[in-house]
């Protein structure tokens, strides 16, 4: 009778587990980009912003930009309204890995040029 109830227990306890950022993003590069907003969800485990980034002339792609995780945007003073739809902005952190259009975001610059510091600091 015990063995059934801990097995239950344990079935019905939550998986919690974090990834590591270089299993999705190449952590020894930083890239900028250049785009369009299209979409900014504030989720969690981490927000996500969507961009249209000119890669050819006449051709853009869609890239998927994330972010750090809700509680540490909030302390950084960032909220689910910092940011627009069709505002361009400049995105600098590590790419994708297999050369998927996504972004792992260090530094966020605005068009009137402030800077949203949100990882290590960007040396060109």
């Amino acid at each position: 009778m015990f063995f059934l109830f801990s097995t239950g227990f344990v079935l019905l306890t939550p998986v919690y587990a974090h990834h590591s950022a270089s299993s999705e993003y190449d952590t020894t590069r930083t890239i900028q980009v250049t785009g369009v907003m299209t979409k900014f969800d504030w989720i969690n485990p981490h927000a996500e912003m969507r961009m249209d980034v000119p890669d050819s002339p006449g051709h853009t792609s869609q890239w998927v930009i994330s972010f750090a995780g809700l509680s540490k945007l909030r302390l950084a003073g960032m909220n689910r309204s910092t940011l627009s739809v069709g505002t361009k902005y400049v995105c600098i952190g590590n790419p994708g890995r297999n050369g998927l259009h996504k972004l792992l975001i260090n530094k966020l610059i605005f068009p009137d040029g402030r800077i949203f510091q949100l990882g290590p600091d960007y040396k060109e």
